[in-house]
Parts: structure tokens; sequence; C-alpha cells
């Protein structure tokens, strides 16, 4: 039995990002998949916070992404994902950090009920990501050659609005801009395509359906 059990969601970047986490660094795990809308009792006394994922290690629980991807790298130094140079890693953990506030407006476009409250949205979430756009000047990694914890964190966040440009043809990002060139080498590992799960589309759409979102609308005129 493995020493690690990853209790997560098919739909949540965050429980992506710590699989992806765990795959980089061959560590071996079992994982159990949650209704995040129906929660259990011991789900929520083991997540404060209410959200996946949640890992064990020796039973004892840690909730967080960020928190659970520092304990692997620190616990299973192998394959390190994180810089040696002191500097590096903390700019990294900035950017890390970066992340979370990225996939919470993606998915502020996805909660968006009708046209103005999407355009305010998804304004919001390119100004982001051109700011991020001006530090990809490194090929064709964060840091250039090295794939780093930083590149998880950006590939998983990433995931919902590939798949919102692909089903509903909203432009979050522009096409063969730098991000989408930086996205596209790191939807190529092995890592990310194992964590996405094959019935992601359908998921997505449920939840779109469960949110009320405008973009149904959109996908419903394309």
């Amino acid at each position: 039995m493995s020493a690690i059990k990853l209790v997560t969601s098919k739909l949540s970047p965050f429980g992506h990002r710590v699989e992806m986490c765990l795959i980089e660094k061959k560590i071996s795990y079992e994982k159990v998949d949650v209704d995040l809308a129906d929660k259990p009792d011991w789900f929520i006394q083991d997540s404060p916070l209410g959200k996946a994922p949640i890992i064990y290690g020796n039973g004892r629980p840690l909730f967080e992404s960020i928190a659970i991807c520092e304990y692997l790298e620190d616990s299973f130094p192998d394959i390190p994902l994180h810089s040696k140079d002191a500097y590096t890693k903390a700019w990294h953990r900035g950017w890390m950090e970066f992340s979370n506030g990225l996939i919470s407006s993606i998915f502020s476009i996805a909660f968006a009920q009708d046209q103005q409250s999407l355009d305010e949205k998804l304004e919001e979430t390119r100004k982001k990501i051109k700011n991020l756009e001006k530090y990809l000047t490194a090929e064709p990694f964060f840091s250039g050659g090295h794939f780093s914890l930083i590149d998880v964190c950006f590939a998983t966040a990433f995931t919902p609005a590939m798949v919102i440009r692909a089903n509903f043809g909203v432009e979050i990002f522009e096409e063969d801009s730098r991000t989408d060139k930086y996205i596209q080498k790191l939807i190529e590992r092995e890592s990310f395509d194992k964590v996405v799960p094959d019935d992601y589309d359908d998921v997505l759409k449920d939840f779109l359906e469960r949110k009320n979102s405008h973009l149904l609308k959109l996908g419903e005129k394309s």
C-alpha cells in the first residue's frame, strides 16, 4: 500500500497540481476522488477550508496545495522541483501564490452569469496574464531548461482556460503569445496528461450548468 494518499476532485486545479508534483517526483500514491458538492464529514474535518486536495502521509492529513507540494519537495528530495538557490526559490514561491490568484480569476469567468460580468472578469484575468507574460522571457520553462514546481502550478492553473477557449471560443490569452507557447510546452509533459481526467470537459460542463454560467449561452450560439 502506498504511503501517500491523495484525496481530490476531478475538476480541482489544486489537486491536479499536487498529483502532477507526485508524478514528476516519482512518488507512489493512491488517489481518491470526492464530490465537493457533497463533502463527507471526514473531509471537512481534515480540510478546515473545505477544499481539495488533502494528502495523507502515514495517516496524517495535510491541506492546501502549495503547503503539500513544499512538504513533498522536502520529504522526497531525490528529484528536486525547487531551485537550490534561495532567491530563485523565493521568487518562484511568489509566482506560485500568483498562480492561485490566476486560478480564482479564471474560475470567476466561469461564474459570470451575464455578458457584462463576463467581460469584466475577462479583462481582470487578461491583465494578470499580461503581467505574467512580462516575465516569460526564458524558454521552454519559467526559468529556462529546468522544469520546476512553478511550472507545475501554471500548467494546472491554465487547464480550465484552455477548455473554455476550445469549447466556448473565449480567448483568455492570445494565440501564439508567449503565454500560449509556454503553456503548450507544459501540457506536453507526461505528468500533465496523466492528471487531467479523460472526461474533464464533461465535468467542467456539469460545473458550469450548476453555476448557471453565461459561458453555456455562448456555447449554444457557436
